[in-house]
């Protein structure tokens, strides 16, 4: 997760060779949740965009293209009508995401605004109610992760938000 330079391409393209075994089907069952077709053939492209991007073993492109099929996820989750603690949980994922794909741009700004996106998003899971103790507090102590990743953010270390953004994944998996 640190060492941003060792990108295994061979693993990465054997990934999207396996997910177009799946594509097929994936795409029945949206259809059978009622998603909107034209999204859901959007997002068939995006990934055929991301294997090209991929096949030319371009990282920054690459991760850029990953976000842009990343959205389409929470967008598929709230037309199906999943659980709004799941829905949330991703749709923080794809922002703290976007923040990770402009790592490399040094675009502190952008990754900022990305962060406030992802803390935002989050918050709604602080007031929900209908949360048990036990995923509340793993809900808090997240939270309290999301805010430290931004303090990584302003002080402008790639090194400490790698770190950070690895441990807060791991513990929204939990969730």
């Amino acid at each position: 997760m640190t060492n941003t330079d060792d990108i295994n391409w061979d693993s990465v393209k054997s990934e999207i060779e396996n997910l177009y075994t799946s594509l097929p089907s994936i795409t029945i069952d949206l259809y059978q949740l009622n998603i909107n077709q034209e999204d859901v053939l959007a997002f068939n492209t995006e990934i055929d965009k991301l294997t090209g991007v991929v096949k030319d073993e371009k990282k920054e492109e690459t991760l850029s293209q990953l976000t842009k099929v990343y959205e389409y996820i929470p967008k598929f989750l709230r037309s199906s009508g999943q659980e709004e603690l799941y829905t949330t949980l991703i749709e923080t994922k794809l922002n703290v995401f976007k923040a990770y794909a402009k790592l490399d741009t040094n675009n502190w700004q952008e990754i900022s605004k990305d962060m406030k996106n992802a803390i935002d998003s989050y918050s709604k899971l602080l007031t929900n109610t209908e949360i048990d103790a036990r995923k509340q507090y793993n809900i808090s102590k997240a939270y309290i992760m999301l805010n430290e990743l931004q303090n990584a953010v302003n002080l402008q270390d790639t090194s400490v938000f790698l770190i950070k953004y690895k441990n807060l994944l791991e513990e929204m998996n939990n969730i």
